[in-house]
């Protein structure tokens, strides 16, 4: 495996404090934060780009939603709901952007 001095991610254009808008699935269970990605990725009134943030991986070996929360994404991205789902350099959210 390949080792980086810096995340490569960290280099990306769009970063965290460049969105529009913030969704916080932090504290969350699985279900009521896959509920609050569909209704962001329904609703009318979206921002043009948006942070969703979750609770980053722990020691305990408990699956995050990083897994499901982007499966949900990038099959939006592939519907044309979203034009931009890349990662966070930290592992602990999205960075997602709407077609203009």
């Amino acid at each position: 495996m390949p080792f980086f001095e810096q995340n490569p991610l960290d280099k990306l254009a769009l970063q965290p404090g460049a969105a529009d808008a913030e969704l916080d699935l932090r504290g969350l269970s699985g279900e009521d934060a896959m509920r609050r990605v569909e209704a962001l990725l329904t609703s009318p009134d979206q921002a043009r780009s948006c942070v969703v943030r979750f609770d980053a991986a722990r020691d305990d070996g408990r699956e995050t939603l990083f897994i499901p929360v982007g499966r949900r994404l990038l099959e939006a991205r592939r519907e044309g709901i979203l034009r931009r789902c890349l990662p966070l350099a930290d592992g602990a959210g999205y960075f997602i952007a709407f077609p203009d």
